[in-house]
């Protein structure tokens, strides 16, 4: 656990901000098991790879898409994407059309750096945040 922690604060400080010109390969971090719930994908996601200083995070979170716990569903759920105003960051029941998975998942349709800038996610971590948007996108 500890070793894990150090692991992730090492490729933090190695991206030092959103816009890094480095890649980080987050393959080499243990995949982790991420339940298709809004708390999870906070806990093991949005909170420690996106909600960051320069990214998502305060006080001024890019595209005004704040990711840190407790804002993540009023900033994505049913809100226009800035960059591409014809999809919603997230439209519940629809993954495909979901700007914030498009945008994880390297869509050809987005706007800019497929995100985490940095890094990219999991395949399981993927599949997480479009299972909880096709379920409905709930505030668990």
């Amino acid at each position: 656990m500890i070793a894990r922690a150090l692991t992730v604060l090492g490729l933090a400080i190695a991206a030092s901000s959103c816009g890094g010109d480095g890649v980080i390969d987050m393959g080499s971090v243990p995949p982790v098991d991420v339940a298709p719930t809004l708390g999870s994908l906070q806990t093991s996601i949005f909170t420690p790879k996106c909600a960051v200083a320069g990214c998502h995070g305060t006080p001024f979170p890019e595209q005004g898409m704040l990711l840190s716990a407790g804002s993540t569903y009023v900033y994505t759920v049913g809100v226009d994407s800035t960059e591409v105003p014809a999809f919603k960051r997230v439209a519940p029941g629809n993954a495909a059309d979901s700007y914030l998975y498009m945008k994880i998942a390297g869509d050809p349709r987005i706007v800019g750096e497929r995100m985490p800038f940095g890094g990219m996610l999991t395949a399981a971590e993927i599949e997480a945040v479009r299972a909880w948007i096709d379920a409905g996108a709930k505030d668990d």
